[in-house]
């Protein structure tokens, strides 16, 4: 019996959409690809084009995870399983993600 991951990952790749599911993997695990300690106060926003945006607390925290940058790129690269983060832009914000309001 075929294992169902390598056959959704073809299927995926066959219509392009491999590389956009790598980039939401990113982005929704963010919290278990950096711990709980980075996650209580950042929050993975978006990747396009290989540019990463966290929202952060404040901007201590911007600070230090600019030192971190490197360390992070590789962690999350690893995870995602290619080079799906390039740099990551830190921005201070709400941590609190914004649903989309219905009209």
């Amino acid at each position: 019996m075929k294992q169902l991951g390598p056959v959704i990952e073809n299927i995926l790749r066959r219509h392009n959409l491999w590389r956009g599911y790598q980039q939401y993997l990113v982005v929704e695990k963010w919290p278990q690809i950096v711990g709980s300690d980075l996650s209580e106060v950042t929050r993975a926003d978006y990747v396009a084009n290989g540019l990463l945006r966290v929202i952060v607390k404040d901007s201590v925290w911007a600070y230090h995870l600019s030192m971190m940058k490197p360390r992070l790129i590789e962690k999350l690269n690893h995870y995602a399983g290619s080079g799906v983060v390039k740099d990551i832009f830190f921005q201070i914000g709400d941590l609190e993600k914004q649903e989309k309001q219905q009209s």
